[in-house]
């Protein structure tokens, strides 16, 4: 059942909770209790006691009722692995160190760090203490801040097989690259990588990659530039590398290396990232981040200052209990609220716990959807969403969901869905709010306004408007969850829940309102031509019935021409339909703006079937040819009086 669970993150973890070593321990935490601390903890022993026997019986009493088989024909009895509930599920716990001090490792601050973290997480954590790969504690002590699953993952080493290849629909996992690949090239760095696993005892399949390992010459570049080349099968280089291969695209197989980051993310819960710099500007400084492995989800940095070598596995202990984000299964989710148990609620044994979820805390909802083979295809918070938890006891919480977009968690849920809400850490006194149009970074909305809504009425203040480069520092204050609505000429354009605090900047990419004011504008300028053209056609109609009135037809057939010259409805019909297709072709797909700008072309083109048609140069054409038919028909008058003369001139 091993594989099982690595595949099944949502049922990873649950053969290892009872492994007990040689040293009393389980997973290197202390599994016996002293009698002074059985105040403390009896009541959980107890507990996960009997939450093991109930989960037991039933495989049990069904096993029981089978009827026997003999062992001759070729049977085996399985026993389904005992699934521990959630709120009585422990956390698997890695803590990677890295540290550019020789003599501050993990072998020489594990004693002290678990008896500092045994208070919080004795009963909440099953953890491990190892250094950092090389790979990521150089990128971990490169740039901390900047690190994200990707980045992690990259430095993973992977075959790379052509999808071309003969065999490549039948290649996926090191087996098949044994049985159905000649030659694998690769660097002497990767090599190496390969034979110490080898010499360590690693799985048999390895040994026969080393076999097939054709080593090159030069560096990881020069082994890319091997991959177009018909005598290549396969590549053994980094996931980073791998990435980039394309024509023809490469198919990647995972070899079983220890501490490659994309298995540890399937045997762990939390992996915690830790780097000592002895050196830093600042003095000594412990620095720590939290990946979520469930979410692929890496936290915001925690720093504590340590100006000696023993502060050391105590300032590590307090960078990782910050850097800690408890996590809730959000089993319910409505529209306005949700709800859910607390991983490991049932352990807490402290009202100041670090698991603990309270009310007023805020938590962050992200989603996981795989696909057959457990692969993500999607994962990662829910975009501007937020649940502010409104009533919690140890093992439950439920909380109002305010988000950006309706219906964010509303997603169907299967054993390849997960939800999840981690508890969201506010350590800052401000967050900068950039605003740049959707897709375009590098294109800032100047001067949109700011508003904020208080939660719990439609009351609305106003907060400011964004600078030169779209950004609005909103500062911090006793609500920990805020919602703010961007606004441009009066429309309201995105809705935005925000923790100040939370992050240093928060970036949100909106499709701008410009180009639905500009339509605005033009339609406008278009309605104001309607106007002055209907007071025009009115003119000419005076002007020439007053003709006809004095028998004065040439003049009248004269001003009629004219009236014909001007703007008709098929003219400005056609130059509506032209501008419109330009302003919803700059505007995208945007339901919304397009929706604004199709009622504003709409509201116009009635306006101008009302106001502008053919019906009144109609009559004054048959005015002015029954006036012609009368006078050829009728005897010759006298010329007017010159004091008669039109008043329109």
């Amino acid at each position: 059942m091993t594989a099982l669970i690595d595949d099944d993150p949502k049922a990873r973890g649950t053969s290892e909770h009872f492994h007990r070593d040689t040293s009393g321990q389980v997973n290197g935490v202390s599994a016996l209790t002293a009698p002074t601390d059985w105040g403390r903890h009896g009541f959980v022993l107890v507990a996960a006691t009997c939450w093991a026997v109930l989960s037991w019986m039933p495989c049990a009493s069904a096993q029981n009722s089978q009827p026997s088989r003999s062992a001759d024909a070729g049977s085996s009895s399985t026993t389904p692995p005992m699934v521990t509930p959630w709120d009585y599920d422990p956390y698997r716990v890695l803590i990677w160190l890295a540290s550019d001090d020789p003599a501050v490792d993990a072998d020489a601050v594990e004693k002290p760090l678990r008896k500092f973290l045994r208070r919080d997480f004795d009963a909440l954590w099953r953890l491990d203490i190892r250094d950092t790969p090389v790979a990521v504690g150089t990128e971990a002590m490169r740039d901390l801040e900047g690190l994200d699953f990707q980045r992690l993952a990259s430095s993973d080493l992977v075959i790379a097989v052509k999808r071309n290849h003969p065999d490549a629909s039948q290649i996926r996992y090191i087996d098949d690259v044994n049985r159905f690949v000649d030659k694998v090239a690769t660097t002497s760095t990767r090599r190496d990588v390969i034979t110490r696993h080898v010499e360590n005892g690693g799985q048999a399949s390895l040994s026969t990659i080393a076999d097939k390992l054709n080593v090159i010459d030069g560096d990881s570049l020069r082994l890319m530039r091997q991959w177009p080349e018909e005598s290549t099968e396969a590549l053994f280089l980094t996931r980073g590398a791998a990435g980039q291969l394309d024509d023809p695209e490469a198919k990647l197989v995972i070899p079983p290396l220890d501490d490659q980051v994309i298995q540890v993310t399937k045997k762990y819960d939390k992996v915690f990232i830790v780097t000592y710099e002895s050196t830093a500007e600042s003095g000594p400084v412990v620095r720590a981040v939290e990946l979520d492995t469930l979410m692929r989800y890496v936290g915001g940095v925690k720093t504590f200052s340590c100006w000696s070598r023993p502060e050391v596995p105590a300032s590590i202990g307090r960078a990782v209990t910050a850097a800690f984000a408890p996590v809730v299964r959000l089993d319910d989710a409505g529209t306005k609220t949700t709800s859910g148990l607390v991983r490991g609620g049932g352990l807490i044994v402290a009202e100041d716990s670090p698991a603990m979820i309270r009310v007023g805390d805020v938590l962050r909802p992200m989603i996981r959807k795989n696909d057959h083979n457990g692969k993500p295809l999607i994962v990662g918070p829910a975009d501007w969403t937020y649940v502010l938890v409104t009533e919690a006891d140890q093992r439950k919480a439920k909380g109002n969901i305010h988000a950006g977009k309706s219906n964010t968690l509303k997603v169907r849920m299967n054993n390849r869905t997960f939800r999840m809400g981690l508890k969201v850490a506010i350590d800052g006194e401000q967050t900068e709010l950039r605003l740049h149009a959707r897709e375009k970074p590098d294109f800032p909305l100047i001067g949109y306004e700011i508003y904020e809504r208080e939660l719990d009425s439609r009351h609305m203040n106003f907060v400011g408007r964004t600078n030169w480069d779209g950004r609005l520092v909103i500062e911090r204050n006793d609500q920990p969850l805020r919602l703010f609505y961007v606004k441009n000429g009066g429309a309201v354009l995105a809705r935005l829940p925000l923790v100040p605090g939370r992050a240093t900047q928060e970036t949100a990419g909106l499709i701008g309102d410009d180009m639905r004011l500009r339509a605005e504008a033009y339609v406008r300028g278009v309605q104001n031509a309607i106007i002055d053209l209907v007071a025009i056609r009115e003119l000419f109609a005076a002007r020439i019935r007053l003709r006809l009135e004095r028998g004065e037809i040439d003049k009248a057939e004269e001003l009629l021409g004219q009236l014909r010259d001007q703007p008709t409805n098929q003219a400005i019909a056609d130059d509506l339909s032209n501008k419109q297709d330009e302003f919803l072709k700059a505007i995208g797909r945007d339901p919304n703006q397009r929706r604004k700008v199709d009622s504003l072309f709409a509201t116009t083109r009635e306006t101008l079937v009302k106001f502008i048609n053919g019906r009144l140069l109609s009559e004054l054409e048959v005015e002015v040819l029954n006036a012609r038919k009368k006078a050829d028909s009728a005897p010759a008058e006298s010329e007017p009086d010159p004091k008669d003369e039109d008043p329109f001139g």
